[in-house]
């Protein structure tokens, strides 16, 4: 899955990002301030989640644009020591929700493990354009709470894509796969090529030559029939 973490300078997305993927990411920066971007790949229980992190100075609109593109999800980063970044904050949500209407987010609600932190219910009524939104207070520093939003996240990404997993799992290695999950969810060839693209390119999928066949990875194929397994235990 492609997860874009975002939000204002100085929330921790890059510290977030080295978290989650165990220190197994890149970092263009300049004078520790991320000037293009972070990339890191994690596995939660065999599912390959690609972590994209967009610079958090305004000027650099363009690049998260093109960061953005095509994510699955949104972890949207928020300070919760610094209450003059709640404008910067707002801004920069505005944005996301620009770029990817309808996309499953959860707020970060970072730097828990320092004594000043706001509290949830503080933060939410300061930061009332998050309403209706899943908010977690965590540590990137620590890692409090940081498995959970992902797991939290990762869940919300395969319920609104439940429909056309769960078809590919029954028809996974069908020699007519395609045609069947084409019938089954009323799509046209163009549109349902492009789901197979999509998740092959997230590593959920193997695709034969033609495009007819397909086959579901087996470490995925029980998350795909049953995304409640991804949900913090």
């Amino acid at each position: 899955m492609k997860i874009v973490v975002t939000g204002p300078y100085e929330a921790g997305k890059s510290q977030m990002i080295h978290h989650i993927t165990n220190g197994a990411c890149i970092n263009v920066e300049r004078r520790g301030t991320t000037i293009a971007m972070d990339h890191g790949l994690a596995n939660v229980d065999g599912l390959n989640v690609f972590m994209f992190g967009t610079p958090g100075l305004l000027r650099f609109r363009t690049m998260r644009k093109i960061l953005s593109e095509g994510a699955d999800g949104i972890i949207f980063v928020v300070d919760s020591v610094d209450p003059e970044s709640d404008a910067r904050a707002k801004l920069f949500f505005r944005e996301i929700a620009f770029f990817l209407p309808g996309v499953p987010c959860v707020v970060a609600a970072n730097k828990q493990d320092v004594p000043e932190s706001r509290p949830i219910d503080q933060l939410r009524r300061n930061l009332r354009f998050l309403a209706g939104l899943p908010v977690f207070p965590v540590s990137a520093k620590t890692g409090e709470n940081v498995d959970s939003m992902l797991r939290t996240l990762l869940y919300l990404v395969m319920m609104q894509w439940s429909s056309v997993f769960s078809k590919f799992a029954q028809f996974s290695g069908d020699k007519k796969g395609l045609s069947k999950l084409m019938k089954d969810l009323n799509l046209e060839r163009e549109q349902a090529v492009g789901y197979l693209r999509r998740f092959e390119l997230r590593k959920l999928l193997e695709v034969q030559v033609g495009d007819e066949q397909f086959f579901v990875k087996d470490s995925v194929r029980p998350l795909l029939e049953n995304p409640v397994l991804l949900m913090p235990r």
